[in-house]
């Protein structure tokens, strides 16, 4: 009878320590083969990207969310220069909004996301790194939107493979 316990609590202990590494995994937010993102920054991304294009209800449905999207375009296609760039930009971007607004970026309302894109874009006073996150940001978000089959069916008329097949057809 003591064997039979000794070798259950053995599994059971084997098992919790294989699901440790997990359990801390949970927390540390999207890790990429080139850079790791906090998990206050992809929140905060995440609310850039939606602030950029809106949803409002319409059923757009892709293989992952637009952040996904951003963040994985930005660990495969850019040098690493410019991601550095890219993520020194977006902890410029919630260190700018907190001191303009003093408040976080999700406490704004649209019209004043609006106000704050257009203020990044237009003035020359600003770090490099800034007008550098927000244009990336915005150009992969809308290339996201773009290759969406939402997109694509209802405002390209794309039909996508094979396509119509017009068996009789006459000849003129």
């Amino acid at each position: 009878m003591k064997r039979r316990k000794a070798i259950r609590n053995l599994a059971i202990a084997s098992a919790g320590m294989a699901l440790m590494p997990a359990c801390s995994a949970i927390d540390s937010g999207p890790v990429y083969s080139n850079f790791t993102l906090e998990p206050d920054l992809g929140k905060l991304l995440t609310l850039v990207t939606e602030a950029i294009l809106p949803k409002r209800g319409l059923d757009i449905q892709t293989p992952e969310t637009t952040t996904e999207f951003v963040l994985l375009m930005i660990n495969d296609c850019m040098e690493p220069e410019e991601r550095q760039e890219y993520l020194i930009g977006l902890r410029v971007f919630r260190q700018f909004v907190r001191d303009k607004y003093e408040q976080p970026f999700s406490a704004l309302n649209p019209e004043q996301h609006l106000l704050l894109f257009n203020e990044i874009e237009e003035s020359e006073l600003l770090p490099e790194c800034l007008p550098f996150f927000l244009n990336t940001t915005k150009q992969l978000t809308i290339r996201h939107f773009a290759s969406s089959e939402f997109f694509m069916k209802e405002y390209l008329d794309f039909e996508f493979v094979p396509g119509r097949y017009l068996g009789c057809v006459e000849v003129s």
